[in-house]
């Protein structure tokens, strides 16, 4: 049994609730108890104090326990109820255990309290525990319900986004080739900046729903290696709106090591900790308010990670039990209690430690330390790495069922290549059967009637250069067994909407390497002589 019980008794007489007390007392709890006799006081020490245990008399005048047990199910409480009775019929005995009460008993009887009060109270655990996972089951159940969601609203956001920053781009290169021949032109000038303005605004979409995809993703247990501070600055965007009317956002950010880790279970961790930083901070005073988020090596070597507030602080007995499930100070409909038990299991199932300091009225620091990812790992570069080089003309050929796409990505590409497009893979079969041939195939994953995966397999059999030169567009949503597929080839994926310049810049690439081949395989052999007599 518990060390502590706190019992709430209903009983007229005082003599009986003494010797209650007094066979509690035997048990060895750190017991407190209060006597009630009427249903008023009932649900006040309900509604204002926390309870183990329910012992009620059978009737006391003008309050029964039948009476009792319904004040208990409308404050929605599951607490062990035993009824103590100096007599009590068997049917109505059948009735109160129909109605909630968890066991009865004869006050000339006490030898059954202990027992019961044991046995109760570790069945009242097991619920209390049951229902944690259930509820956990149900958060889980929800929010891959909502990442799927949301990866299908990234998907349908991604197509026109990519076209819009295709042409915005064209179109930009466009008015300041304009404005270098007509330098004293204000209308151009007002139109680069209206368009450079609405490609901020389209860039700024973009981030948006690639951190969507990002706290989307189904594959949470795939670990790869992760920039800190760019998971940060997602979670930064994506509680912007929470923190901009609390507090003053300041970055410390230093070199730190990547880390192996899954993103989107990394990235709910420090959105939990933003949204608790921010909601600790009274909203209209952000001037005089302070969030910080860090980053730094740690002295054991790993990577720490420090989100402080300014905010109200936590008191000692609350600092203990903050990652007890469901324990929260905030009112209901507000906080779950469940946020940061959540961060911890994916904090220590990454090998890591999180862990508070705080001060009650001076504010709240979440430390979170990680193992730096293995040396032997290493990430791939970013596309707007990738340097330019010098480029031949080729023969580009671009598959995507969306024509919005397909007009922007030729555009971005015409002035370099000799671009086609098409709607359907089927006609890319049908034209590269009869012999055509393309330096560059850019292709959407995910198109009707056959998907670049299907079109990738057709061309291995038919002609398997041209699937060798296959590059894929994505705009998100990929089901298990395409990652499979895509994890299996060399070729490159590139997400929507992609960066015009960055493609511009692959597209070179691969034209001038397939140029090199072919000037390669065209270089006439020099003469040998005759082999030397015996040289097998």
């Amino acid at each position: 049994m518990p060390s502590s019980l706190r019992v709430l008794v209903i009983e007229d007489s005082e003599d009986d609730f003494k010797l209650l007390v007094g066979e509690l007392n035997r048990g060895g709890f750190e017991l407190s108890a209060k006597r009630v006799q009427t249903a008023a006081e009932f649900a006040m020490e309900l509604e204002s104090s926390s309870w183990d245990l329910v012992l009620s008399d059978w009737s006391t005048p003008g309050f029964s326990a039948t009476h009792a047990l319904e004040i208990l199910k409308r404050h929605a409480l599951d607490l062990p109820f035993i009824i103590v009775s100096g007599s009590i019929n068997e049917e109505a005995a059948v009735d109160a255990l129909r109605r909630g009460a968890h066991d009865f008993l004869s006050k000339d009887k006490l030898a059954r309290l202990l027992p019961a009060v044991d046995r109760e109270l570790r069945e009242a655990k097991i619920r209390r525990e049951s229902r944690v996972m259930q509820d956990q089951l149900m958060i889980s159940d929800r929010m891959a319900s909502i990442g799927i969601l949301a990866a299908g609203v990234a998907h349908e956001i991604n197509n026109p986004l990519a076209s819009a920053l295709a042409n915005l781009d064209v179109s930009l290169q466009t008015v300041h080739a304009m404005q270098q021949d007509r330098r004293d032109s204000r209308q151009l000038t007002e139109l680069f900046e209206e368009l450079s303005d609405v490609r901020e605004a389209a860039v700024r979409i973009h981030n948006i729903v690639r951190d969507l995809k990002l706290f989307s993703r189904p594959d949470e247990n795939v670990k790869t290696v992760v920039d800190v501070s760019s998971v940060l600055e997602s979670s930064l965007r994506m509680t912007r709106h929470q923190i901009q009317h609390r507090a003053q956002l300041v970055r410390d950010y230093h070199p730190v090591a990547p880390v192996e880790a899954n993103e989107s279970r990394l990235g709910q961790v420090f959105v939990n900790l933003l949204v608790n930083a921010a909601q600790s901070i009274v909203e209209g005073h952000a001037a005089s308010n302070e969030i910080r988020v860090a980053t730094r090596p740690a002295a054991s070597g790993w990577v720490s990670i420090e989100i402080s507030d300014s905010g109200v602080g936590m008191a000692p007995e609350v600092l203990k039990r903050v990652f007890t499930p469901f324990f929260t100070t905030k009112p209901v409909g507000v906080g779950t209690g469940l946020g940061l038990v959540i961060c911890h299991r994916i904090i220590t199932s990454l090998r890591g430690e999180i862990w508070i300091e705080s001060v009650l009225g001076k504010g709240t620091k979440f430390i979170v330390e990680l193992p730096p990812a293995p040396s032997a790992v290493v990430s791939m570069p970013r596309l707007s790495a990738i340097a330019p080089r010098r480029w031949r003309r080729g023969r580009v050929l671009v598959i995507d069922d969306d024509v919005l796409v397909l007009r922007g990505v030729q555009r971005a590409l015409g002035c370099d290549h000799e671009v086609a497009t098409l709607r359907w893979a089927g006609e890319a079969i049908q034209k590269l059967t009869a012999g055509e041939r393309f330096d560059v195939i850019v292709c959407d994953l995910m198109m009707p009637e056959m998907t670049g995966v299907e079109l990738h397999a057709r061309l291995l059999l038919v002609a398997p250069d041209q699937a060798a030169r296959m590059i894929f567009l994505t705009g998100g949503a990929l089901s298990p067994s395409v990652r499979s597929f895509l994890d299996e080839l060399p070729n490159l994926l590139l997400e929507k909407p992609f960066d015009p310049i960055a493609l511009r810049v692959i597209i070179n690439e691969r034209v001038a390497r397939v140029g090199k081949r072919k000037s390669s395989a065209k270089r006439p052999r020099l003469a040998q002589g005759p082999k030397p007599r015996g040289h097998v």
